[in-house]
């Protein structure tokens, strides 16, 4: 009898888990809610069938992160990326016309600003046949003698003048220099952050504890020229170069986080030719040098919750603009360990009213600055990425799939 009755038991569940089976996917969503941040809503579409090393079942990461807000929440690092290739002087040249204007602004919104910058190529070393990715420039004012006495830091408090200061640096760098093919924007933003002397202990200091800081590239190409894609190709057998990882978005958000840690504000801006910008594209490949979609500076742009502007408009005011407002908003963020899955809730305390929120990429967006003082919970899902070697049985944030809940209850059952 007992052999019957745990034999129709089995057919009755087996019946049940097909019928859920047949009714098609179900969506769960948390219910996190909270007054004081509005949750944001994004469909759960975890997995890539093409990807072999995405698992079938997908498993989440639980985030429960608290923070307090502290004080220096108007200094702001800003690293300058120049694209010297062959194509790209005129182009520098107008941004540097608007970077005056940029930075009046930001002196005028009382924030503590300082400026580096570096190229998209492997710059050589003093005093050694070596070549460095991210390297920092001194900034000039008479491109035709250079000179060292302005430093790599360029300040807002600076008595120099800023448009001779930006109109003769981009002169200094130029462009159709040697090397300067193959373009490496994120490998030079990466080692630039890498080793850029965090809490000003090295010889560059680029870099302030306690500051947002915010990466502005021009460039009309993309990382390595086609971002790793042979099919973009225009030079056959010229342009294509493997990426590796260090030219990878989502590796230089991962590796910001190691070395300055996860509360660390920063944005990715990018001046690129937009993707599927057809008419853009046309109009840079119409003075005699190919461009290509700057793809991978737009993703890195997305994780960061940073602006992306057309390098073909003819005034880059807007672009600097809209910069602008992007490094404003970043005082007013939080970084996410990922993009979430699913809703995000939010708790400020002491509680304030009518602030909401929104998650740009990896950013979790406030409408208003959080005064210091107060700190913030919080929590969401990430996609457990982690390959399943490597996840440990006792994972208590691992949550099994429901036909493996299944298959475990009648594993235990016999």
């Amino acid at each position: 009898m007992y052999s019957l009755h745990l034999r129709s038991g089995f057919v009755a569940v087996i019946t049940f888990v097909l019928c859920l089976a047949a009714c098609g996917p179900v969506k769960f969503t948390t219910d996190d809610s909270s007054s004081d941040g509005e949750q944001t809503n994004i469909d759960p579409n975890p997995t890539d069938p093409t990807d072999p090393t995405t698992p079938t079942t997908p498993t989440y990461r639980n985030i429960d992160n608290t923070s307090t807000v502290q004080g220096k929440a108007t200094l702001v690092d800003i690293v300058l990326i120049v694209d010297d290739s062959n194509s790209m002087l005129e182009d520098n040249r107008r941004l540097a016309q608007r970077l005056s204007t940029f930075t009046t602004n930001l002196k005028n919104s009382q924030l503590d600003w300082q400026m580096c910058v570096t190229t998209t190529r492997a710059l050589p070393v003093s005093g050694s046949t070596d070549r460095a990715w991210g390297a920092s420039i001194y900034w000039q004012t008479n491109a035709a003698s250079p000179t060292s006495a302005l430093g790599f830091i360029l300040k807002n408090s600076s008595s120099t003048d800023l448009s001779t200061v930006f109109a003769q640096t981009i002169e200094y760098i130029g462009a159709n220099r040697p090397n300067s093919q193959d373009e490496r924007g994120i490998k030079a933003a990466y080692h630039h952050a890498k080793n850029g002397n965090y809490n000003a202990s090295g010889s560059s200091g680029c870099y302030r504890d306690g500051a947002a800081t915010a990466y502005i590239l021009i460039s009309d190409e993309d990382e390595r020229s086609v971002g790793g894609e042979l099919a973009m190709e225009q030079y056959a057998g010229q342009e294509y170069y493997a990426l590796e990882n260090e030219d990878k978005p989502q590796y230089f958000v991962d590796m910001t986080k190691s070395v300055f840690g996860a509360d660390k504000r920063m944005t990715f801006n990018s001046i690129i030719v937009k993707p599927s910008d057809t008419a853009c594209k046309a109009s840079q490949d119409a003075a005699g040098f190919y461009s290509h979609y700057g793809k991978r500076y737009y993703e890195l742009s997305g994780l960061t919750g940073g602006g992306v502007g057309s390098i073909c408009d003819t005034d880059f005011y807007s672009n600097l603009t809209n910069i602008f407002n992007r490094i404003t908003q970043s005082l007013s963020s939080l970084p996410l360990e990922c993009a979430p899955v699913g809703n995000v809730a939010v708790t400020i305390t002491p509680a304030m009213s009518g602030v909401t929120t929104s998650v740009s990429g990896q950013t979790l967006n406030f409408s208003t600055a959080i005064p210091e003082g107060r700190s913030i919970n919080v929590k969401y899902k990430c996609l457990d990425t982690r390959s399943p070697s490597s996840v440990g049985a006792a994972t208590p944030t691992a949550e099994l799939g429901f036909f493996a809940k299944i298959a475990n209850f009648f594993k235990n059952l016999f």
